[in-house]
């Protein structure tokens, strides 16, 4: 994972399966930088990312949560189009924005 902070947008790129493994990690890892620059937007960029499962998903919510109580907003950018699926089907795009660019 990669992260930028400028103009009070977090950009995180991941670059790993989300899967319960990697995700313990991340989470961490996330939470960390959203707690430490507190960001207006935070993108998490997905065009690395070749596989998600649950474990993902409950990522994705989760950070998203955290955002919402410093109302902050989430953007998800360049999901595959399997993960973008996996994303709709579970409902996560009717609150969190979905980009491709």
């Amino acid at each position: 994972m990669t992260y930028k902070y400028e103009d009070g947008n977090l950009n995180l790129s991941l670059n790993e399966e989300l899967d319960m493994n990697s995700c313990k990690m991340l989470r961490t890892v996330m939470d960390g930088y959203i707690m430490r620059y507190q960001p207006k937007e935070c993108v998490v960029d997905l065009s690395e990312v070749t596989f998600m499962d649950s474990s993902g998903i409950g990522l994705i919510l989760g950070r998203y949560n955290l955002l919402k109580l410093i109302d902050s907003k989430m953007t998800i950018l360049n999901p595959s189009g399997s993960i973008k699926r996996l994303l709709e089907v579970s409902n996560i795009s009717n609150h969190i924005t979905l980009r491709c660019e």
